[in-house]
């Protein structure tokens, strides 16, 4: 046990509370408690002591060393776990699903493993109307780290769990567990209780991914020697980006390799400067694949559209903040927008901007998707 405590210390975080159980039917199930970081922002529990029993493998799998396992799943940084909260089903169903699993190869006399699914016929809790589960590798773990050898050779694997909706369980019984993961590779690990269902969303593509380069406005300064210095080429974007982060919009991909400067501008917004991130991780891009589905859409309509559209209400904003004499004065050279200050101050009107646009776009999207059921 001391062997598995270690790996998981070592492999998903450092943990000091244990969920323990009171009472064990069969095998002693507790739940190691890795809380939020700021690399992995994201409360983690790890199964300990479902490995102390070897699972009933198939003979033609023994090579493979698939007997014994413990599961994880990742639950948001807010979600609650005191144990007052863990009395409400709202809050302890994840646990309850992690013994529920942990057991079912003991009840059963079978297996768990990679891509294997569980129903459990109704939701989880109220609330939410995920009620299955899918397991695979653990996405945040590096290489080998699924694994733990212990002290006389044997060897423990370890799966995430993944919450599943009804549709998504038939779309995998009907196709196969790669099928299923391939349509939910925008989905993210950490369980959100609300949501899209991926066999009824699919990630847009897009001929012309780029939103924005930092490289055409950098150009503009350049060809007309405009006094401004180089960073306001990306005062725009980051602004753009900066509202997006706030409002969940970002890719399951994007939000797990940039975590640290999302909790970053989470903890102090108003001091997060995204302009270098931009020009130094980004390199000087805004693409449509930074963005979830939805946040993809949206900027598509609103970025990269027409009528409203976002660099037409930076434009706007410029002719406001200069007033109409200034703005088409040969100082600005028509690129007005590149000195407007970035401060706090400029965010926040932007943000306004930002919002009813959104509030428009949501309300067709919402008026297309009824008339659209409706006519079916």
């Amino acid at each position: 046990m001391r062997a598995v405590e270690n790996h998981i210390a070592a492999s998903f975080g450092a943990f000091e509370n244990v969920l323990h159980e009171a009472e064990s039917p069969d095998i002693h199930i507790d739940l190691c408690m890795v809380p939020p970081t700021e690399d992995r922002p994201y409360w983690t529990l790890v199964t300990m002591g479902m490995g102390a029993c070897r699972m009933n493998i198939p003979r033609e799998l023994a090579a493979y060393h698939l007997e014994r396992a413990e599961l994880a799943i990742c639950l948001p940084p807010e979600w609650k776990l005191d144990p007052a909260s863990l009395r409400e089903e709202r809050w302890y169903w994840p646990v309850r699903l992690l013994k529920s699993l942990a057991r079912l190869p003991i009840s059963e006399d079978t297996w768990l493993g990679w891509g294997h699914t569980t129903d459990n016929q109704e939701p989880f809790a109220p609330g939410t109307d995920l009620c299955a589960a899918i397991l695979v590798a653990p996405p945040q773990l590096e290489d080998g780290q699924e694994r733990c050898t212990l002290p006389g050779g044997e060897t423990v694997n370890f799966y995430q769990v993944i919450p599943l909706y009804r549709s998504e369980l038939n779309y995998k019984l009907a196709h196969d567990a790669d099928t299923l993961l391939n349509r939910m590779d925008w989905v993210s690990f950490v369980v959100d209780p609300a949501r899209p269902d991926a066999t009824t969303v699919d990630p847009p593509t897009w001929d012309h991914p780029v939103l924005d380069d930092a490289q055409m406005h950098l150009e503009s300064i350049h060809e007309k020697a405009l006094l401004v210095d180089e960073t306001a080429v990306f005062n725009h974007m980051a602004i753009y980006l900066r509202w997006c982060i706030e409002h969940g919009l970002m890719s399951t991909v994007f939000a797990e390799d940039y975590a640290a400067v999302i909790h970053r501008l989470r903890e102090d917004p108003a001091h997060t400067d995204l302009r270098g991130f931009i020009r130094d991780k980004l390199a000087g891009q805004l693409l449509l694949n930074f963005f979830s589905p939805e946040g993809a859409a949206f900027s598509a309509f609103y970025y990269a559209g027409e009528d409203p559209s976002y660099p037409e209400d930076i434009d706007a904003h410029a002719l406001d903040y200069f007033g109409p004499e200034r703005y088409v004065s040969e100082e600005f050279q028509n690129e007005a927008y590149l000195f407007v200050p970035y401060d706090e101050a400029y965010y926040q009107a932007m943000a306004q901007v930002i919002q009813s646009r959104w509030d428009r776009w949501a309300q067709e999207t919402a008026q297309d998707a009824a008339l659209s059921g409706s006519s079916n």
